[in-house]
C-alpha cells in the first residue's frame, strides 16, 4: 500500500486548469517529438471513443517532472456519470511493464472532478516507483472528494470497457486503461483480507456509488 497527500495548499501538487475544449494546449505542453506522437495518437484514440473532453486538467508532479493531464467526459458512460482518463503515466517506465504500460479510467455518479485529479496526482508521484497493476491500493491522509469519506483508490479493469477497448496502440507502445475504484481507508485491510475478486463481489460494493456502505468482513 502507498500513501500520498492529496492537499495543494500544503505545497504537495500544484492542480491547474490546462485547456477547456481546445486540444492545441495539451499538444504544445508535450514535449519531444516521440512524447508528442504518443500524446497526438492517444488524444485522437480518446476521443474516438469518447468524444471531446469538457476540460482537461494537470496534474503537476513534486519532484517537477512532466504534468499528467487528466481528460474528463460528462454523461459517460451514462447520463450522471463523470469520466476522467489520464495521460502521462505511460510515459515513464517499470521493470514489470513487459508488453504495454498503463493509464488510469476512473467512472463515478458524480460531478466532482477532484475524484479524476486524485487519479492523475497519483499517477503523477508514483510512475516509474509502482506498476499500478491490478489490485494496487493508493490511499491519501484525507478524503478525496467533499462528498464522501473515501480516501484512495484500488486498480482493477475498467468498468464499462471491453478487452480490446481498453488497449490504445500508440507510435511508442501499447496502453492498457486501468479502472481506479474508490476505498475507504476502513477497507483497506478487509480488501488485503478478501483479495480483489472477492471484495469485487461484496454485498456493497458499487463501482459508482461514492456513497456505497462500507465493506466489512
Amino acid at each position: 500500500m502507498v500513501s500520498c497527500l492529496l492537499q495543494p495548499c500544503q505545497g504537495i501538487l500544484q492542480i491547474t486548469n490546462c485547456m477547456s475544449n481546445e486540444k492545441t494546449p495539451f499538444m504544445e505542453e508535450t514535449t519531444g517529438k516521440m512524447t508528442k506522437q504518443n500524446a497526438k495518437a492517444f488524444y485522437e484514440q480518446i476521443t474516438a471513443m469518447f468524444g471531446e473532453p469538457y476540460v482537461i486538467r494537470k496534474a503537476e508532479p513534486s519532484d517537477g517532472g512532466v504534468p499528467v493531464h487528466v481528460f474528463f467526459f460528462n454523461d459517460l458512460p451514462e447520463k450522471g456519470c463523470l469520466t476522467s482518463v489520464t495521460f502521462g503515466l505511460s510515459e515513464s517506465e517499470h521493470p514489470d511493464w513487459k508488453n504495454g504500460k498503463p493509464e488510469l479510467i476512473l467512472s463515478l455518479d458524480t460531478n466532482d472532478e477532484s475524484w479524476g485529479i486524485g487519479t492523475g496526482i497519483f499517477a503523477s508521484e508514483f510512475r516509474g516507483e509502482k506498476s499500478f497493476s491490478y489490485g494496487s491500493l493508493f490511499t491519501t491522509d484525507n478524503p478525496i472528494s467533499k462528498e464522501s469519506g473515501m480516501c484512495g483508490f484500488f486498480t482493477f479493469a475498467p468498468s464499462f470497457l471491453s478487452q480490446q477497448q481498453s488497449i490504445l496502440m500508440l507510435p511508442a507502445y501499447k496502453v492498457y486503461l486501468y479502472g481506479m475504484y474508490p476505498i475507504y481507508r476502513e477497507e483497506v485491510a478487509v480488501f488485503q483480507e478478501l483479495g480483489l475478486d472477492r471484495f469485487w463481489h461484496s454485498k456493497n460494493f458499487d463501482k459508482y456509488d461514492v456513497k456505497r456502505g462500507k465493506i466489512g468482513l
